[in-house]
């Protein structure tokens, strides 16, 4: 039997249950009024969001106008106190990840000396020696630090990391047939001046022909807030006589201080410091290789 035979059976025409139905006033709401409704709030959402990107834009530019690289670097050093995460037996014996795993089999020699700066709680430090490295190094962390003797006493690992003062390197001669800036450590130093000699002081202490490793967050040139910040913290220097070295383009400061790079800006600060850029790769992470001239 079709659909439309069996339609008297299901509401006989002109039936009283028919007509009962027919005489209850309709209660929906109109349609064009929903979606009006709708429109309003997508609308103010957007307006909202550009407003709260312009404040902290705003917000963000005076404090990297205002504060010295010192002072940069103690808001830096003061989340990295805090941080449980960076801190963990479970985070520091992850391995390496893809990415350096990948350019370390490509530019380090195979059981060779190799000196991580930045080295947190001791990751990849631990992981080079698991692969038959020998590794070692530093960071400006006393909590870092602190955890990185626990993991190493814990696994019955000779210590790897040392304390050092931000931006600097420990003094000595060239022993290292390798060089490690830890994971997004080098986007953390303030000015193009302190990053150049930080890593001039990193090639001081390596042989002739090692590969230097850095990571670093990558520039979003589609962002629109970005000239504003650093137009901002420019008029912020001037007028409150802020910190002595030019603001950057790319500077960033919440949790932290952060620089973001452009391909030219990490080759050009790798060639200043006596190092010639061998890769560069954005895949997992920003990240670039140079040699040691």
């Amino acid at each position: 039997m079709s659909l439309g035979s069996r339609l008297p059976e299901i509401a006989p025409e002109h039936s009283s249950h028919q007509l009962r139905l027919s005489a209850v006033p309709s209660t929906s709401k109109s349609p064009t009024k929903d979606k009006r409704r709708v429109r309003w709030f997508k609308k103010s959402d957007q307006w909202f969001t550009r407003l709260v990107s312009v404040a902290g834009a705003i917000h963000e530019g005076f404090w990297l106008g205002y504060l010295s690289a010192d002072d940069l670097d103690a808001i830096t050093r003061d989340h990295y106190r805090n941080s449980q995460e960076y801190a963990s037996p479970e985070h520091n014996q992850r391995g390496l990840f893809d990415w350096e795993r990948a350019v370390v089999e490509q530019y380090f020699q195979p059981g060779s000396r190799i000196l991580v700066a930045a080295a947190g709680g001791g990751r990849e430090i631990l992981a080079l020696r698991q692969a038959s490295f020998q590794a070692e190094g530093f960071d400006c962390s006393p909590t870092l630090v602190q955890a990185a003797d626990a993991l190493f006493d814990g696994l019955g690992e000779r210590r790897g990391v040392t304390l050092c003062a931000a931006g600097q390197v420990p003094s000595g001669p060239a022993l290292y047939q390798g060089l490690i800036v830890g994971w997004t450590g080098y986007t953390h130093i303030p000015t193009r001046r302190r990053r150049v000699a930080f890593l001039a002081g990193l090639r001081r202490r390596a042989l002739p022909g090692a590969a230097v490793l850095i990571s670093f967050f990558p520039r979003d040139r589609s962002s629109q807030y970005e000239n504003l910040n650093y137009w901002t913290a420019r008029v912020s220097r001037f007028l409150f006589r802020g910190r002595k070295d030019e603001p950057e383009p790319g500077d960033h400061l919440g949790w932290c201080f952060s620089h973001t790079f452009t391909r030219e800006e990490v080759e050009a600060e790798l060639r200043a410091a006596g190092f010639r850029p061998v890769f560069y790769g954005e895949v997992g992470e920003g990240h670039a290789v140079g040699i040691s001239e």
